[in-house]
């Protein structure tokens, strides 16, 4: 093998999963752990109705519509 090759993926369970499929190469290897960052659990439409203050939709595009009528023509 004349280049490096790197094989991205994750390893879990003693297991390396590869994110595509391996090369057709051979030489020495080494793999190399990150951590990642742990998964919450929590999915962003659990902040959906948590504001301290709740607008309408017609609130939300009035602001919007202003917003853009403040850019002018651009």
């Amino acid at each position: 093998m004349s280049e490096t090759l790197i094989v991205r993926g994750r390893y879990a369970d003693r297991t390396f999963i590869p994110d595509g499929p391996l090369p057709d190469a051979a030489g020495s290897a080494e793999l190399v752990i990150s951590p990642g960052t742990p998964k919450s659990g929590r999915s962003i439409a659990d902040a959906f109705g948590t504001a301290k203050v709740l607008r309408s939709g017609d609130e939300i595009l009035a602001q919007v519509r202003a917003e853009r009528d403040e850019w002018g023509d651009r």
